[in-house]
């Protein structure tokens, strides 16, 4: 299973509703996904839409190929998902369409047309289908119960104890660097060095010689020999952070090292074999780049043969406790207790550093916190990266209206760890209400009403294809 870029809307697995206990204890190992298939009109062709991603595109290398010239060559993707088919564009030149509506992305549930540029697709659901998985809730020194971080964390111990390349995207601060730590650490390379270069800190020739390394007299200054990361990484893993960042020359030379595991230092007419498992971070869109011309296609299929997505916090919110504690037990202080209030306070924020920023506010806070009581009040005014909050009195009626009802379910989203029978009872509200909130406001519908009263072949009426907020005309 491959679900690493699941953003569910709402579903009814068992695995979703609440946790009471222990939140690291293995948990159900099954998780319902909605699939279905996507033919091409006109052909006999057709792509199979499961719980692996699967491109379109006009490359080659994509699972469906759609040779025509107003097809981009990594043009979408799409890929089943508890909420149903994760429709996203990649940055194509021509756009993604549903009927007359182009899309960023969407979750299909009912039949319809796709268009990628000028060739027409047609969509078809299957029935929700039980999926196993490994319902293990860390990977490493990432913790998690939501489905995405589940299906995060299936597809890393699948693919950790393989060679294959992975590209691990993600918001800065999402953790990419600790995911390949960890991905090396699950492999049989761990006992190997493992070693990151930042592409983007430092210009080709740097880089380069940070790469390949040198001989003695290479240039001005090179004094003596020096082997460099591929060489050093040799039998280990190498990281390359911010990869999207690299220049057309060095991705040309990156792509040799990939395909035949050779490297030849600067000032050196000999050849040396390294083996390297290489990983790749980015918070870029790399498909776009390809789209764009700012990356090789060639060298994008060669990185991508697993590609996994860190979800920013702020879809990670019934996580919060859980998270909170483990970066506690990190810190050396495990005995504080986070409390609901200020727990609805974290909730409440939109977190744009991610798990670091919520790192740095915790250490700050442990500073002022006594009684085994953590107190985030102080932290947040000297946390730096903290957005700070309008007064609803400084708004006009609707915009204020509006802002509280984010900030109100967003603390009732973490109360609830996304519960939406819970939600409902506390605020008082019809479920269906409460829904439509949590879309408003782009959050994960978590449903703990059984499979069974919503029957096997049940699309949700209340999805939609296209979220207003992400569609255009």
């Amino acid at each position: 299973m491959t679900p690493c870029d699941i953003r569910t809307r709402e579903h009814g697995n068992p695995m979703t509703r609440p946790f009471e206990a222990d939140a690291t204890v293995p948990l159900t190992e099954r998780l319902t996904v909605c699939g279905g298939h996507i033919a091409v009109v006109g052909e006999s062709r057709a792509l199979v839409v499961g719980s692996e991603r699967r491109r379109i595109g006009r490359a080659p290398q994509c699972d469906l190929v759609l040779d025509h010239p107003t097809v981009s060559a990594v043009h979408a993707e799409v890929q089943a998902t508890p909420a149903g088919v994760h429709l996203i564009d990649l940055g194509s030149r021509n756009g993604t369409f549903l009927s007359d509506a182009r899309v960023v992305d969407a979750f299909l549930t009912r039949p319809c047309e796709i268009r990628c540029g000028n060739r027409s697709l047609r969509f078809s659901p299957e029935a929700p289908e039980a999926i196993a998985i490994e319902g293990k809730t860390r990977f490493g020194d990432l913790v998690g119960t939501t489905p995405e971080m589940l299906g995060l964390f299936a597809t890393l111990n699948r693919y950790a104890a393989t060679d294959l390349a992975i590209v691990i995207t993600g918001e800065t601060g999402s953790g990419k660097e600790r995911v390949a730590r960890a991905i090396h650490d699950a492999s049989a390379r761990a006992l190997k060095p493992f070693l990151a270069v930042n592409c983007a800190a430092m210009p080709d020739t740097l880089l380069e010689d940070e790469l390949f390394g040198h001989t003695r007299g290479a240039f001005t200054g090179a004094e003596r020999d020096r082997s460099g990361l591929l060489v050093e990484a040799d039998g280990g893993t190498l990281l390359f952070d911010e990869v999207a960042e690299m220049s057309a020359a060095m991705q040309a030379k990156l792509l040799r090292v990939l395909e035949y595991g050779e490297i030849r230092p600067l000032g050196s007419e000999r050849v040396r074999r390294v083996d390297v498992r290489a990983l790749f971070a980015t918070h870029a869109d790399l498909a776009e780049a390809v789209n764009r011309k700012r990356f090789r296609e060639d060298l994008y299929f060669r990185m991508a043969q697993v590609t996994v997505e860190i979800p920013p916090l702020r879809r990670r919110l019934p996580d919060l406790r859980l998270i909170v504690e483990h970066i506690l037990g990190d810190l050396g202080q495990p005995d504080f207790v986070l409390d609901d209030a200020e727990l609805a306070m974290l909730a409440s924020r939109s977190w744009p550093g991610n798990v670091r920023e919520l790192r740095t506010v915790v250490k700050v806070a442990l500073v002022g916190s006594r009684g085994g009581i953590l107190s985030l009040r102080d932290a947040f005014g000297a946390a730096a990266a903290a957005p700070k909050m309008a007064p609803l009195e400084t708004m006009t009626y609707d915009e204020a209206k509006r802002e509280f009802r984010r900030r109100y379910y967003m603390g009732l989203y973490a109360a609830c760890r996304g519960n939406v029978t819970q939600m409902a009872r506390r605020a008082g509200k019809q479920r269906l209400t409460v829904r439509e909130a949590l879309r408003e406001i782009r959050l994960s519908i978590l449903d703990d009403a059984p499979t069974s009263e919503r029957g096997a072949g049940h699309f949700d009426p209340e999805s939609t294809a296209i979220p207003p907020s992400r569609a255009s005309k």
